[in-house]
């Protein structure tokens, strides 16, 4: 079910491209490396501001010092708003800053014999910067950018038998830092 709401995102993020003059299409190289994928479009909106579609999922196994694991899978879908602030002639490029949305919803499951399962959602917003700058072709660009936020919604519920997670004894937990490092390439002019 995942795996075609992802690929009924992506084939939705092609069809509207095709109606805006610049698109750029990215994804992240070092996210495999830590089960995580996300696919990113920008849409040129105007001549300094674009706006960025995010969907994906991860998919990792969490390790516990004591007792079982834990195995996550996680489909996760994002809006940014960018505004550049001197961007040259060949498009929304150079430095921005902007705001974010990101939602993530999907299911924990321990490795224990007795295997307790959990519902998380999680939906948290904040501000960002970053630094786009294309290679020379104009077309391949890389993106870099950090932001900070907060989680307005984390929920990790029980199914079944399983016991409730109460996470007010975390500190910081609410404290969204997003990263991005993402290899594009941009349609149209």
């Amino acid at each position: 079910m995942q795996k075609q709401l992802i690929l009924a995102v992506v084939i939705c993020m092609a069809a509207i491209s095709s109606s805006f003059a610049q698109v750029d299409v990215k994804v992240g190289p070092l996210g495999p490396l830590f089960g995580t994928l996300n696919l990113r479009s920008e849409f040129g909106l105007a001549d300094n501001f674009g706006l960025e579609a995010i969907v994906g999922g991860s998919w990792n196994k969490i390790n516990f010092d004591e007792g079982d694991d834990l195995k996550n899978t996680t489909l996760r879908f994002g809006v940014n708003g960018r505004y550049y602030f001197n961007p040259s002639e060949i498009g929304l490029n150079k430095f921005y800053t902007g705001l974010y949305t990101r939602y993530s919803s999907g299911k924990a499951r321990s490795t224990a014999e007795e295997a307790d399962e959990y519902n998380t959602n999680r939906f948290s917003g904040g501000f960002l910067v970053g630094f786009k700058t294309f290679a020379r072709n104009e077309r391949l660009h890389f993106d870099f950018n950090i932001g900070f936020g907060r989680a307005f919604v984390y929920n990790i519920k029980g199914i079944g038998n399983a016991e409730p997670v109460n996470l007010d004894d975390v500190p910081f937990l609410n404290w969204d830092i997003p990263t991005t490092l993402v290899i594009g390439y941009r349609f149209g002019k």
